[in-house]
């Protein structure tokens, strides 16, 4: 391509690998292109110079549908959780089929009233909804509610009906705590002792599916690594901290801690107040800059991250799909994200 030469519809085709009558229907409206090649042209007129790029641009973003989806997260795990955000306020500028803006709530009261308000208040003002919450009776019905109302709820991380008969984005819980459970087996260095559980509640169902996956697979192929009763710590750095310094005194025989849902930084601050590391392996959720900084520095085994890079946009596209589809189909609608196990080396 001659670079003084002032780009033209041609150049625009030749960049995309698409005809020109293609991008003249792009550029003047003439006739309908699925989204995923008006982007595809949009993009090659940015590239190389075309001067209606920002014309196709806004001629795009005039034809897809606009939603305002509501995501209601948990207001502990701040780094997490804001991860998380960030991640899906960029897959929402991202997404090709609709205008998507997010709108950012987050759980700091628990009681099932306080909950409940804010998800029909956030029904209320959105299209569809994305909930991080434990499951309730009354929760539920106020969800079931909302979907009868037409405005599609998505469980995110931890499922919220029993049945699991609900839109999921999240881990594989189940197969997440068997994950840790394997790991303990080969990662503490005995074959008998302890091991803790610190979780943010027993309604988590993700929670729970994760204990007991982690619980079976002790059972099945470590049985001398026995598991204390689980400890609750609300998600909550502060409780994290003193419930891990308490089981480490009461527990000589201590040989894993895994935390299976928020609050790890808590053990990370109890542990950096020790003399001496404990050998101990030690299992977070949340792949954050202080845990990764705690891999290096040895004071944890291993971390399974959520990997908000690839839940976001799958969250996103779900939300979108749903406006259309909204009849719950659990092939389609269950969207699990493979986990990843973060070590020193690779953190």
């Amino acid at each position: 391509m001659n670079d003084k030469k002032r780009p033209t519809i041609a150049t625009v085709a030749e960049y995309a690998g698409l005809s020109v009558a293609t991008v003249d229907r792009v550029l003047n409206a003439r006739a309908p292109v699925s989204p995923t090649t008006a982007e595809q042209v949009f993009q090659a007129a940015e590239a190389v110079g075309y001067f209606a790029a920002r014309l196709i641009g806004q001629r795009i973003r005039e034809r897809r549908p606009s939603y305002r989806f509501g995501i209601l997260l948990l207001g502990t795990a701040q780094a997490f959780y804001a991860n998380v955000a960030t991640a899906i306020k960029e897959a929402a500028q991202r997404q090709e089929g609709a205008n998507v803006i997010c709108q950012f709530e987050y759980i700091v009261d628990r009681t099932p009233g306080a909950i409940i308000a804010q998800i029909e208040q956030l029904a209320v003002q959105c299209d569809g909804l994305a909930v991080v919450s434990f499951a309730h009776p009354q929760i539920n019905a106020a969800i079931a509610q909302i979907r009868e109302a037409g405005v599609p709820v998505v469980a995110l991380l931890s499922d919220i009906h029993e049945a699991a008969a609900e839109p999921y984005v999240g881990q594989d819980n189940h197969q997440l705590g068997r994950t840790m459970g394997w790991l303990v087996a080969h990662t503490c260095g005995a074959r008998k002792g302890s091991v803790a559980v610190l979780l943010g509640g027993h309604r988590f169902l993700g929670h729970q599916a994760r204990v007991e996956g982690l619980r079976s697979y002790l059972a099945e192929h470590a049985p001398g690594l026995q598991m204390l009763e689980a400890v609750i710590n609300l998600d909550n750095c502060d409780i994290t901290e003193e419930a891990t310094l308490e089981l480490l005194s009461r527990h000589k025989d201590l040989r894993a801690l895994c935390v299976v849902g928020g609050g790890g930084d808590g053990v990370i601050n109890a542990l950096s107040q020790l003399p001496k590391r404990p050998s101990l392996c030690c299992i977070l959720q949340e792949s954050t800059e202080l845990s990764r900084q705690a891999l290096a520095d040895g004071l944890i085994s291993l971390v399974i991250d959520a990997q908000p890079r690839l839940l976001a946009p799958a969250l996103v596209d779900l939300l979108v799909q749903l406006q259309t589809t909204p009849d719950f189909d659990p092939l389609q609608h269950r969207v699990y994200i493979p986990l990843q196990i973060i070590t020193s080396q690779n953190a």
